[in-house]
């Protein structure tokens, strides 16, 4: 089983940012410019509140986005809300449930993803509790010095969630630019499209057909009649093999400049996520498969 079609290009995207119209620093032109002169393809502006409309560019895609937020005992919610069709700033009741913004952005079509769960103390019992979710922010580029605690890096949190019963979620990078200092830029979400069209995203998006990263890039993930995962990647220096097993043989395979390894599912695997680490010590994650 192949994750990934061997023949469908790769687009970058960033599903999280912020404009004048919240909290951000650049007008929406600002912010469009920027994120295509970096090489960005697909863009949701994810405003706090309220949905902003960016300006036509050529060559780069827009989907509707949003933040919506919630202050529980002990944690804080933030969720993304990416390309619903009808008004959600109207529908939404800032007063109600983390569990109702989901269902609200699920009913019009668009796709709810989790942000940075370890910036905002999200729990592993709290996680398990929520459905509808189509994805998780593994890394947000925002949630980490200088303006903020290091708290960019969710994944260990969400192997325990994940290790605890929880939806394997896909897990997304992003940016989360607010300054748009050493934040922007920094974090893309790799989506592997039929072509650059809404339709085809969106689709991609729901099927999970992406994986997130800060510089390294994942050719091919197979997984083998053998119970054997390879992978295929950017020049790396090392390549973990994650799962809900506090300890299996070979998990980390360690050698300079690589770019394609492998690694036996042990018996006490029942999922397995890829991460890539570079020279730079920039990482690239897959999302967790069931095995």
């Amino acid at each position: 089983m192949k994750l990934f079609s061997d023949s469908l290009p790769f687009f970058k995207a960033n599903f999280h940012c912020h404009t004048l119209n919240s909290d951000g620093r650049l007008s929406p032109e600002e912010c469009v410019n920027f994120y295509q002169s970096a090489g960005y393809r697909i863009l949701a502006v994810t405003d706090h509140r309220t949905v902003t409309s960016p300006p036509p560019s050529d060559g780069m895609l827009f989907l509707p986005g949003i933040e919506i937020d919630y202050v529980l005992p002990g944690q804080w919610v933030h969720i993304l809300g990416i390309g619903m069709e009808g008004s959600i700033g109207r529908q939404w009741d800032p007063s109600g449930t983390p569990q109702e913004g989901i269902d609200l952005i699920c009913s019009l079509g668009g796709i709810a993803v989790l942000a940075h769960p370890a910036w905002s103390l999200n729990t592993p019992a709290f996680m398990r509790s929520l459905s509808g979710l189509s994805g998780v922010e593994i890394w947000n580029s925002v949630s980490t010095l200088p303006m903020n605690a290091d708290r960019a890096d969710s994944s260990s949190l969400l192997d325990v969630t994940w290790a605890s019963g929880g939806q394997l979620l896909p897990v997304y990078a992003n940016d989360d630019s607010h300054p748009y200092r050493t934040e922007a830029g920094v974090a893309a979400t790799m989506v592997q499209a039929e072509e650059l069209t809404v339709p085809a995203v969106m689709d991609a998006l729901k099927q999970g057909h992406f994986y997130a990263t800060t510089g390294p890039l994942i050719k091919q993930i197979e997984i083998t009649n053998r119970r054997e995962i390879l992978v295929r990647c950017s020049p790396a220096e090392a390549v973990i093999f994650y799962s809900d097993a506090p300890w299996s043989a070979g998990r980390a395979v360690i050698e300079s400049g690589m770019t394609e390894c492998s690694y036996f599912i042990g018996k006490n695997d029942h999922f397995v996520r890829v991460e890539v680490r570079d020279a730079a010590g920039r990482k690239a994650w897959s999302s967790p498969v069931k095995v």
